[in-house]
């Protein structure tokens, strides 16, 4: 008579082992995956701010380079012009820029050039752009926020004084531009021309921040060269600074 082998099951020890080994497996594979997740949302933040840093620098570099020499009215109905560029403290920036393009479908009828600011607010880089150049009482800018986590902001402006010597100021316009007095050009009289003084632009704006996650970042902006040092005086009949066409 044949015997019947009878099947052998785990015994609890075996089966005991077989379910740490598939725990440990488990951890170790979550773990991985758990890894592998965080460093995905890492590397996609660092993408997504390394993105907004660089749109901010585009639009500052857009607006750099198109500023003009164009002196606008404040809001007081003042004589005294605002500069074309000015900065007090040196912790923020205001001047005339081109390039304002109006949809030709739009009906409202504007200007092209546009008063924009740069400034810090609550650790936020903050873009300001009025929507008139010549101020009225009512004008308020338009705020656009560019960047967050910003610890510090400062600028420092570049240009050549009469002896074509490169200098460096942390306010615009230096005392040494100023002339300390309104002339007939800046008498605010419709029509008429500033004086040069209110005109006058650095040749290179530096910029520097101060931030939360990538230290201190400084760019440097080149101002078109036609329209910087309009207080040179002419050497035949040509700014020292150089002109559009040269």
């Amino acid at each position: 008579m044949m015997k019947v082998k009878q099947a052998q099951g785990l015994t609890l020890i075996e089966l005991l082992i077989a379910m740490a080994i598939f725990a440990v497996m488990s951890a170790a594979m979550f773990m991985a995956f758990d890894s592998f997740q965080k460093g995905k949302e890492v590397t996609e933040a660092s993408a997504e701010r390394l993105k907004r840093y660089q749109i901010a620098f585009n639009i500052l570099s857009r607006d750099m380079q198109q500023m003009l020499p164009r002196a606008v009215r404040d809001e007081f109905g003042s004589d005294t012009p605002l500069y074309a560029m000015r900065s007090d403290v040196g912790t923020e920036i205001e001047f005339t820029r081109a390039g304002w393009n109006r949809s030709p479908f739009s009906k409202i009828k504007r200007a092209e050039l546009q008063r924009v600011g740069y400034y810090l607010e609550e650790k936020k880089l903050m873009r300001g752009s009025w929507r008139v150049l010549d101020r009225a009482e009512d004008s308020i800018p338009d705020r656009t926020e560019l960047l967050d986590g910003i610890e510090s902001l400062s600028f420092v402006f570049y240009y050549l004084d009469k002896q074509s010597t490169l200098q460096s100021t942390d306010v615009w316009p230096p005392d040494s531009i100023k002339q300390g007095q309104v002339g007939q050009g800046g008498s605010g009289t419709p029509g008429s021309v500033p004086d040069r003084e209110f005109l006058v632009l650095p040749t290179v704006v530096e910029m520097k921040l101060d931030t939360e996650d990538m230290g201190v970042i400084t760019r440097k902006f080149l101002v078109a060269n036609c329209f910087v040092d309009a207080y040179h005086p002419t050497t035949g009949g040509a700014p020292l600074g150089g002109g559009c066409g040269s």
